[in-house]
């Protein structure tokens, strides 16, 4: 038997259950951190050639069903991300954070107006030019050609104005469709940065679509209307604000979204439980008295032998 007995101190605590990782986080991280540069949109190269040979059709078709899934992707990406804060947090606006994520819609209605307006271009330019001679001529020249439409008799005023504004109205409405879309995710940015204030961490830049007046696109829009297509300053606007907005800023907003989940998780790490060794209580090496010492005391309150010990008393 052993000279010396241990005894715990206090009555040991119930062992903690582990905590396991936070997969919804993990899915978050990974959802967020996606890169989408370079896709959904279009250069202004690309977007000069193709919307000229075309005659402005092209680009506007492809341009909605790009903002169409993308849209659907970003949604996708912040209703996660909402629904992962709500189950964190006890802000107010916490709960309502998933029902401000679905507000962030793709606008049927108004791309097809849109499209509508696209479409009775191309009717109206089908039924007059079916029964025409030449038909080909007519098109060059009542379209690009209207420029030099004082040398040649091909030209129609008619085809022209309708080519023109209908082509304008078109991209109108995609850009106003764009600044609509920033709005409703600035939106959700601004309710996501009152729970990032209640849980300390920084807040989200909010973002904005600009007005899509940016050097290169503004030099490709003079390049249009020099040959004729007025209606290429809004396709040129239109494609500057869907570039930098898929590229840049919702990019921006992701990439910061995430940094805030990391920031949270971290501020939400549980501390370490280190459990309090065991106390050891000394007894009085004499046969007869076997008095209890404390740890610090040299010699026994008892009978004042010497309380030094060996490391093999201690078993």
């Amino acid at each position: 038997m052993s000279v010396l007995q241990a005894y715990p101190a206090t009555a040991p605590a119930a062992p903690e259950a582990p905590v396991g990782p936070d997969h919804l986080a993990g899915g978050v991280l990974r959802s967020l951190s996606r890169s989408f540069r370079g896709h959904y949109s279009w250069g202004v190269v690309t977007t000069l050639v193709l919307g000229a040979v075309t005659f402005g059709v092209l680009p506007l078709l492809r341009w909605t069903q790009h903002f169409h899934r993308y849209v659907r992707l970003e949604r996708q990406q912040l209703w996660h991300l909402a629904e992962w804060l709500r189950l964190q947090t006890a802000h107010p606006d916490a709960a309502t954070l998933p029902d401000e994520a679905e507000r962030i819609r793709w606008r049927g209605a108004l791309a097809a107006t849109a499209w509508l307006w696209l479409a009775a271009v191309i009717i109206f330019f089908v039924t007059q030019l079916w029964n025409l001679p030449a038909p080909a001529r007519t098109l060059a020249s009542s379209t690009f050609g209207a420029r030099w439409r004082a040398a040649t008799d091909a030209f129609r005023s008619d085809l022209f104005v309708a080519w023109t504004v209908g082509l304008l109205l078109a991209y109108a409405l995609h850009w106003l469709h764009l600044q609509l879309h920033a709005g409703d995710v600035r939106r959700f940015a601004q309710k996501v940065n009152r729970v990032a204030e209640w849980e300390g961490v920084a807040p989200l830049s909010l973002p904005r679509a600009g007005s899509g007046a940016q050097p290169l696109w503004l030099l490709g829009a003079l390049a249009m209307v020099m040959i004729g297509a007025l209606w290429g300053v809004p396709l040129m606007l239109a494609g500057a604000v869907q570039r930098s907005y898929i590229s840049r800023t919702s990019a921006l907003l992701r990439a910061e979204a995430a940094d805030r989940v990391r920031t949270m998780l971290l501020l939400r790490r549980p501390a370490q439980r280190v459990p309090q060794f065991a106390r050891a209580a000394i007894r009085c090496r004499g046969e007869r008295c076997r008095a209890p010492i404390p740890l610090l005391a040299n010699f026994c309150a008892r009978c004042g032998a010497r309380a030094g010990t060996v490391m093999g008393d201690i078993a």
